[in-house]
């Protein structure tokens, strides 16, 4: 860690989340080294991955605490083991990061000035750029749309501009930067692990607003992500990702939705699903429409995320 300790300082600690990414979860870990924070912790969590190598990210972060899952827990289930671990220690703020994410200078500073809004304020956000398009958003904070699927991104490929700038509350924000309150997560619990990953940050966003608590955006917090890295890139249109995405929307719209909402979300679903499959056959991409239908059949029968299927379980782990 930079400088030295102030206990007058919040104590925030980065969770950083491994699954067969270990190269860019270097060079999360290192972008974190270089933030000049007394109060500032890692854990690095890796989530049952084929190959894992300590001595890299200690190298990186010689203070940074490592948990090794013996299997694949999700985004979910390997963030919340290490927010109980953070929690144990007496963070005061745990800020989740994608392993693809590199932080920009003045990050943790701009959330930190942000919280000041309100004694309320369950968690922060900001800016996430693309990493490979300089100037490009990928996304700022999200909307819910209750339409086939079931949220908006706002900002999405869009040139940074005036805007996205200044500071609000946010219907809800991104999990790959996240820095979320301390007493909020004490109330309201984690990320529910049923969702295992995607959308579980819209839902804990749904469930902390229920609570009474408000979720802010700040356009001073900067963050470049590698979109979709562990999941087969951002051009990739098939895989667990639409599988995972069109599960669990049917789960938020249960926990969440009114009738109207349901009805709206269910009709959307009907009404585009011939138009998806017939543009993803021209580009030979139909498969990734099979796995949303899949995704959906699944959540309303209430079958259980067939992970082996979808290559999310490793069957053997090799330690060096």
């Amino acid at each position: 860690m930079n400088g030295v300790p102030d206990k007058t300082l919040p104590k925030v600690v980065a969770v950083v989340l491994n699954w067969n990414g270990l190269d860019d979860t270097v060079r999360c870990v290192e972008s974190l080294a270089a933030i000049d924070y007394s109060e500032l912790g890692v854990i690095v969590v890796d989530n049952g991955s084929r190959v894992f190598e300590r001595g890299r990210v200690t190298k990186a972060f010689a203070q940074a605490v490592i948990i090794e899952n013996d299997k694949n827990l999700g985004y979910c289930g390997g963030n919340n083991v290490a927010i109980d671990a953070a929690l144990e220690a007496g963070a005061d703020w745990i800020w989740i990061l994608n392993n693809d994410v590199v932080v920009e200078e003045g990050a943790l500073g701009a959330m930190l000035d942000c919280v000041d809004h309100s004694p309320r304020v369950a968690a922060v956000g900001g800016k996430v750029f693309y990493a490979d398009r300089p100037g490009v958003l990928w996304m700022t904070w999200g909307r819910i749309t209750w339409l086939q699927s079931l949220i908006d991104i706002v900002g999405q490929d869009c040139v940074d501009g005036p805007a996205y700038d200044g500071k609000r509350a946010v219907a809800w924000l991104p999990g790959c930067s996240l820095m979320m309150r301390a007493d909020a997560l004490r109330e309201i619990g984690g990320f529910d692990d049923n969702f295992f990953a995607y959308h579980e940050d819209v839902d804990w966003a749904a469930r902390a607003r229920r609570h009474g608590w408000e979720l802010w955006y700040t356009s001073a917090a900067r963050v470049d992500h590698r979109v979709h890295s562990s999941s087969g890139g951002e051009s990739d249109y098939g895989g667990f990702r639409k599988y995972l995405s069109a599960r669990n929307s049917i789960l938020y719209a249960r926990r969440h939705g009114n009738a109207f909402q349901i009805i709206l979300m269910g009709v959307s679903i009907l009404v585009t699903l011939p138009f998806q499959y017939g543009r993803r056959m021209l580009t030979g991409e139909a498969s990734g429409v099979t796995m949303k239908v899949r995704g959906w059949l699944d959540a309303l029968a209430g079958r259980p995320i067939p992970l082996e299927f979808l290559g999310l379980r490793e069957k053997t782990r090799i330690t060096p």
